[in-house]
């Protein structure tokens, strides 16, 4: 029996198993496919919310804790791995809502400031990852911490005894533990009943190979985005499609999608897509992230619904869940 079992191995699941092992436990991932390859890895890897003032308090506070350690953590998993998250904190311009009431008012609230350029604000603090280096850095440095991680594996049920949760039954064998944190993203209401339900929201995304330098920092507007990579790749995205679990992608999407970044980018009007993909982001109703611990079972854990912000407050969502487990022990 180990000390904690964490369903899904995606960007939540593996921070929050790190944050438990540094901690000293003994911690299991278990996926129902390979890590990190849902959500955490479809996304842009934009290390803040994309209009912040859109969401809550508690996604922003967990938004900023997390940014404060980006850098260093991304380090740490480069030094334990060998793979380069490949961190930038190359900023963000902002061409739309920046001068909107509620944006003005937020950034009063949290003292932030900008650049006002000919096409919009822009804000250096906000830096980028990329996500499959982040995630492989991350799955080897949980791995090197002793995590034991299990694929191709899906958990099927709860198993419950009183108000004990005893661990999850899948069809090749029980996992027990002595903790339970459900971290399954856009499945987690398949094992949990809950008040907030958690449902999935597809993203489709694409990747335009440029010559390095064409970009050198991230454009938002009207909802979409360039990021630019090390290796010169701009990564365009993305849409917000309610389809349940359909990961098809579609010849128009693609093409909307490039059409955006020409507009923003006019010489990329030559480059070429060399990706097209789709993820599914898990997404309450409220769209409100839930970390908690559960109300009716006081070893079951809930690390999940982050929608579009899972990346960028990971390391935060993980350190809170982390400090809910030993506060119950």
């Amino acid at each position: 029996m180990s000390d904690c079992l964490i369903v899904g191995g995606g960007v939540i699941g593996m921070m929050s198993a790190r944050a438990l092992a540094l901690k000293g436990a003994q911690v299991i991932v278990l996926d129902q496919r390979k890590c990190a390859r849902e959500s955490s890895w479809a996304g842009g890897g934009i290390i803040s919310p994309l209009y912040p003032w859109q969401y809550d308090d508690f996604t922003n506070e967990l938004s900023f804790a997390s940014q404060a350690v980006y850098a260093d953590l991304c380090q740490q998993l480069y030094a334990s791995s060998g793979i380069d998250p490949q961190y930038q904190k190359h900023g963000l311009l902002m061409r739309d809502e920046f001068d909107t009431a509620p944006a003005k008012a937020w950034m009063k609230r949290y003292q932030i400031e900008y650049e006002l350029h000919p096409q919009g604000a822009f804000f250096s603090h906000i830096g980028s990852v990329r996500n499959p280096r982040l995630l492989a850095a991350l799955q080897a440095d949980i791995g090197n911490l002793g995590v034991k991680i299990i694929e191709h594996t899906q958990a099927q049920s709860l198993m419950i005894k009183n108000d004990k949760v005893l661990g999850v039954r899948s069809a090749k064998k029980d996992f027990f533990a002595d903790n339970t944190v459900i971290c399954a993203g856009a499945w987690s209401s398949k094992l949990l009943n809950l008040a907030d339900p958690v449902a999935p929201i597809k993203g489709q995304m694409i990747v335009i190979k440029a010559d390095s330098g064409t970009l050198k920092h991230i454009i938002l507007n009207q909802g979409q985005y360039l990021i630019p990579r090390v290796d010169g790749s701009i990564l365009v995205g993305s849409t917000t499609e309610a389809v349940g679990f359909d990961r098809s992608t579609h010849t128009h999407t693609k093409n909307q999608l490039y059409q955006f970044a020409c507009q923003q980018v006019p010489t990329l009007k030559t480059a070429k897509i060399t990706q097209h993909w789709s993820g599914f982001r898990p997404a309450t109703q409220s769209r409100k992230s839930l970390i908690a611990r559960d109300k009716n079972h006081y070893n079951l854990f809930i690390n999940t619904g982050h929608f579009r912000n899972g990346l960028n407050m990971a390391p935060e969502s993980a350190n809170r869940i982390t400090q809910m487990i030993y506060a119950n022990t």
